[in-house]
């Protein structure tokens, strides 16, 4: 899977409105933005897995 950080980070920008804020303000929006995201997509990845491992017995049968 190929993800195109630039064109995700430009979206990004483009949502969070910035106008006219300093350049460390502007930053400290984006990052905060960023890690967000990322805190979001790690919990639904780690959501997933537990749903995963329920649904196939993974507690049952520890050779898979």
């Amino acid at each position: 899977m190929n993800i195109d950080h630039t064109r995700l980070a430009l979206n990004d920008l483009a949502e969070a409105g910035l106008g006219n804020e300093a350049p460390a303000e502007a930053y400290v929006i984006g990052w905060q933005a960023g890690w967000d995201k990322a805190l979001a997509y790690a919990i639904r990845i780690e959501t997933e897995l537990n749903q995963k491992d329920l649904t196939e017995g993974a507690a049952d049968d520890p050779a898979e």
